[in-house]
């Protein structure tokens, strides 16, 4: 019960995280689909909601869900590699079928999944348990590959442990595929012996994929909650720049706030918006003090609250620009340097006023309108 509580935590919430990936390209909404559609098979298989389920329902939805879930895991193993159109066909064409064998048994009546050992009953479950299994063995090997190439070790480590689980839940697929042959063939089997134990192998190998899952993503997540806290601290910076020169922002809130939602996305915004606090900067060169551009964040501060002031109060360029503190060369250079003066532009506590009718408003170069 706690693993299998530990194993849907972690699922949820991986599941949610992953939602952005819903707006990016092909694989990522593959991968996406098919940990949304493992949660929800591994939330029907929870007991207390087998329970409020009944039993027919809740195996139903756990092993449609599965099967969904391994359908959307093999498109994405077979979008990355780059293989062809007939595989995506025929894999689609097995779902296709197998769902609908399943919803006219369950339309019909017939009681396909109450367990029936039906000659259909039996091929289905057969065909189900294959499926899922190769899916499931074909992302084990395509993720153990991948780890031999990967230097570091944790994400090394992670991998195979993802790779690991996989193949483990394959191996289950496959042992219930020869357990349903058994059965159909007149063999006698406990299933009472075996369910308590295959159904830990399944939490635990689900558990160890998800982990590694996760592990992997942990050096990512770790740059994007970076890129989001300088976000936030050069917002102060940038907000000011925006209200002075309003033409230099790159694109419309809406579409600044759909641009947060993924991890790519959010350093995507974090350069637009270096990019916009620049073009601000570089209008405001003719504003600037005859001060030489030497000296700290807190200098810089100074001299930019100053251009603004003059700016607001209807100045005229000067004749002969001033320059701001030479930064980089790297991304990651601009964004420190640029996040101290923000900090300190905070403090300073001054903002521009309103610009009075009839004051210019230069028209940055370099910006994209």
């Amino acid at each position: 019960m706690i693993l299998s509580a530990a194993l849907l935590i972690l699922l949820w919430g991986l599941a949610v995280t992953r939602l952005p990936g819903i707006w990016r390209d092909r694989p990522q909404r593959a991968l996406t689909a098919a940990v949304i559609a493992l949660a929800v098979s591994r939330t029907a298989a929870y007991p207390d909601v087998a329970d409020d389920l009944e039993q027919l329902r809740a195996g139903a939805i756990q092993h449609l869900a599965a099967m969904v879930a391994a359908y959307f895991l093999l498109r994405f193993l077979l979008l990355v590699t780059s293989r062809g159109l007939r595989w995506h066909v025929a894999s689609g064409a097995v779902v296709l079928v197998l769902l609908l064998i399943a919803a006219g048994a369950v339309f019909a009546g017939r009681g396909l999944l109450s367990g029936e050992l039906s000659p259909g009953a039996v091929a289905y479950w057969v065909a189900i348990d294959l499926y899922v299994g190769v899916a499931l063995a074909a992302a084990a090997r395509f993720f153990w590959a991948i780890a031999a190439e990967v230097p570091k070790l944790w994400s090394r480590t992670a991998l195979r442990a993802l790779a690991a689980g996989a193949g483990l839940l394959a191996l289950d697929a496959f042992f219930r595929a020869v357990v349903m042959v058994m059965l159909g063939a007149g063999a006698v089997v406990d299933l009472a012996a075996l369910d308590p134990p295959a159904e830990f192998v399944q939490a635990a190998s689900a558990l160890l994929m998800v982990t590694g899952g996760a592990a992997t993503a942990f050096p990512r997540a770790r740059a994007a909650v970076a890129a989001y806290r300088s976000l936030v601290a050069l917002r102060p910076l940038w907000k000011a720049m925006r209200d002075t020169f309003p033409e230099i922002i790159l694109f419309s809130p809406r579409r600044a706030i759909v641009e947060l939602a993924g991890v790519d996305d959010v350093h995507l915004r974090l350069y637009r918006r270096v990019i916009e606090i620049r073009d601000g900067m570089l209008a405001l060169r003719g504003y600037l003090p005859g001060a030489d551009a030497g000296g700290g964040p807190e200098a810089e501060a100074v001299r930019l609250a100053g251009a603004l002031r003059r700016r607001a109060e209807g100045a005229e360029p000067a004749d002969e620009a001033g320059s701001w503190a030479v930064v980089g060369p790297a991304m990651a250079d601009e964004v420190a340097w640029l996040s101290r003066v923000s900090r300190a532009y905070r403090k300073l506590g001054k903002r521009p006023v309103s610009c009075p009718p009839g004051a210019p408003t230069p028209r940055p170069s370099g910006s994209a309108r």
